[in-house]
Formats: structure tokens, sequence, C-alpha cells
């Protein structure tokens, strides 16, 4: 099996539906500035004249980066999710741009972290790559890919991805990144894996750059719209496809397997459990995300067997059309997902067909099976 030809993707950023709406005092008109006899302006009618140049926005959250975008590639990261010693150990999920749960085999997950515009001083623990990694990653450009091996066959696609320049293996083992990677020695083997982005990104030196953005977000002021319509309950009056979305369960499997995200408007994030259990990192913090994307995707076993009990490694279908639910704000749209290609990248549309606007900041997207239903409330 070959992974498909990767390219440099992404959409334009676009304001989202609510954009035309807008707070008092919002207005950009520009006041007019009294005309002098002399050619020189005067210093104030200068800054008034000169309007200030927006700050640049990171590409895979949409928010602010006062000091520039880093010229730098996402670095995608494995990280396990199958069993409480794993998720006893999870570290630096919080600081991704993008995570994306997989359905792998057995009716387990896995994920890949994004790391681009932020960092991450301890990521762990860092596991073996998956065939659906290089399908999804194919809409990030060259990106360096962090992961502690797999099987052949996922091997060879990564191998022959990297030997013609598609990404960059950044394996733990017989790659320039070797070195990044660290064992925990107070914490049993295999779940002890880590790394840093700033180790990775030392290496990487000035390989690769930065990705095209692959979402759409809300503007600034929408975004302050979007939230006191959402606090009122009246989102669904603004939003085609608009509904209920304080309490949102994705159900994977089993219910070890099926995280619950909370609305906490608070802080402005989607808080993961599962049941009544905090899904908690190892230093406390519990798992959040400004957006939950679900997209409900095939799943069907491959040829190939993942480990020795003959258990089968998914293939995942990224490619086509489905259902989707995005949420935020604590409110969700149900609408579709669309990707023509593995060259293209995923659009996430609401009835109408446009495209529906994330909040700026980090996102979650759910590689759902579609033969389960996520609920809403």
């Amino acid at each position: 099996m070959s992974a498909a030809r990767l390219r440099s993707a992404g959409v334009a950023l676009a304001l989202g539906p609510l954009a035309a709406v807008c707070l008092a005092g919002c207005s950009t008109a520009k006041k007019a500035v009294h005309v002098q006899s002399s050619p020189t302006p005067s210093p104030a009618e200068s800054s008034e004249a000169a309007p200030t140049a927006p700050s640049p926005t990171c590409p895979l959250t949409g928010q602010p980066a006062p000091s520039g975008v880093p010229n730098r590639p996402v670095y995608a990261v494995k990280v396990p999710n199958d069993t409480a010693q794993a998720r006893g150990f999870q570290t630096g999920l919080n600081s991704a741009d993008i995570v994306y749960e997989e359905p792998v085999e057995g009716g387990i997950t896995r994920f890949i972290a994004l790391y681009q515009c932020r960092d991450a001083a301890r990521i762990e623990p860092i596991r073996s790559a998956r065939f659906v990694d290089l399908d999804v990653l194919q809409q990030y450009g060259k990106v360096l890919f962090g992961h502690a091996g797999g099987i052949a066959q996922v091997i060879s696609d990564v191998s022959a991805a990297a030997a013609s320049g598609r990404l960059i293996d950044a394996n733990y083992s017989g790659t320039p990144y070797q070195g990044d990677y660290h064992r925990d020695t107070s914490r049993a083997e295999p779940d002890n894996l880590y790394t840093s982005t700033a180790e990775i990104y030392k290496t990487a030196g000035t390989t690769g750059s930065a990705p095209a953005p692959v979402f759409t977000f809300f503007s600034a002021t929408s975004t302050v719209t979007a939230t006191a319509s959402a606090a009122a309950g009246v989102s669904a009056t603004v939003e085609p496809g608009s509904g209920a979305g304080s309490v949102v369960t994705v159900p994977f499997s089993a219910p070890a397997y099926n995280p619950t995200w909370t609305w906490n408007a608070g802080q402005g994030v989607y808080l993961r459990s599962y049941g009544s259990s905090p899904h908690k990192l190892t230093d406390g913090s519990q798992i959040q995300a400004a957006n939950i994307v679900i997209q409900l995707v095939s799943v069907t076993p491959s040829q190939y067997a993942e480990d020795i009990t003959g258990t089968k490694e998914n293939l995942v279908g990224t490619v086509g059309t489905g259902k989707a639910v995005v949420c935020r704000l604590g409110a969700c749209v149900t609408g579709t997902w669309s990707r023509p290609a593995l060259s293209s990248v995923t659009q996430y549309l609401d009835p109408s067909g446009a495209q529906i606007p994330l909040q700026p900041g980090s996102t979650w997207v759910e590689l759902e099976p579609n033969t389960q239903t996520p609920s809403m409330s």
C-alpha cells in the first residue's frame, strides 16, 4: 500500500455567517481629516489617517500571533489513548493547535496532536503510526511526522512519502530526530517515550514552512456576537443547522472510549470527560478545546494485523462526504463534511452549503465511525 501524493493545501480565512452582526461602536467609518494649508500633516492627523495593520493570526487556530507566525511546519505526533497507563501519562495535549481522535483497532482510539503556533515543553507518551495518519496529514503540507514506528506496511508508506519529499519522517528511531526522544525510566514502557517541540524544531532548523489555514474562523466582531447569541439561547435563529451543544458525547465503541465534552462558559472551552471522570493530563489540567468537530467516517478492517492477537488495523474513510457536527460556544451546527480527494482540504458545511466557522482557539476533530451517533444536549 502506498500513500497518496501529499501537497500543501488550505482554505483562506473567511468571515462566518454571524460576521455581519456588529455590536455598537464597531463601525469602521473613518473620521474626516481637515486639510491644512501646509503640505505636511500634523502628527495627530498622520496617526488618524494611517490604520493599524492587523496582527497576524495562527493558521491552525485563528488566534492572534503578536510576535508573528513561526515559519515552521506542523509537527504531528502520535499519542496513545488505549490503556489506563497511557492516559495516566498523557502530557502536552492542551498545547496542541489541533488534535485528531482516530478509531484504530479493537475499538480503541489514538490521537494525532498537531503543533505549529504553540509549543509544548513535554509531549508524552508517543506511540506508533497508523494508515489513517498519512491520509489526515496530507491537508497540512509537508509535516514533521513524529511516531514510534509502526507495522511494516505503515512504515513502508511513511518511508515512501519521506523519500519523495512529501513529508519529513521524525520517527523516534533511525532518523535525525531520534536524539530528540527520551524514555522516562520512572514509568513503564512502552508509554514512557517523550519529546518537546523545542527539540524537534531545533533539529528541523529551517526545514519547511507554516501551513495554510484549514478551517474557517469567526472574525473578532462575530466572536463577541456569537458568544452573546449562544448565551441567550438564540444561536439557532442565526445559523442554519444550529442547535443544542452544551454537552456533546462522541461514542466510538464502549464507555471506556466514548468521550463527553461539556461546555464551560466561564472558561470559554469544552472540557473532556469519560462519564463522570474528567480526562486529565499529568499536570492536573482537564483536556479542553475551543471547538469540537465530529466527522462521521467509514471504518473497515484492513488485511494487516496490528499486533500478535491478530487484530486488524483499520482503514478510515476521510475522502468523500458524510455527516458532520461542529460545536463551539455551547451550540452545535449539524451539517456535512466534504473532501473530494486526499489532496483536498476537508470542508465542514452547514445545511445551506456555507462553511461552518470555528471559534478561534484549539480544535479536536473526532473521526467517529459512521455506525455510531453523537448526541448533543
